[in-house]
């Protein structure tokens, strides 16, 4: 599994601010901690401010995400974000 990679889309009020290809993606929502993998269960979530860790192929990456919306389907993955910046 470690070889999948799922599309990853973060949408800020002002731009898109990332857009690439994920093997994990970890981030708070209202319901706790959650890290999705490629092929996770459709859901959609109520994003709680934290830290998002989005691993790459290349490596990882983090940014401070406030709050928002995430929308889950099975080879890809959407974040509307309310508030977002790279730390």
């Amino acid at each position: 599994m470690a070889d999948k990679t799922m599309k990853l889309e973060i949408v800020a009020p002002d731009c898109i601010f990332y857009t690439g290809d994920a093997a994990m993606v970890e981030l708070n929502t209202t319901e706790g901690e959650i890290g999705v993998y490629p092929e996770h269960i459709p859901m959609t979530m109520i994003v709680a401010p934290g830290t998002l860790t989005i691993t790459e192929p290349e490596g990882v990456k983090k940014a401070e995400l406030n709050s928002g919306f995430l929308e889950i389907q099975k080879d890809k993955m959407t974040i509307l974000a309310e508030d977002i910046k790279w730390i």
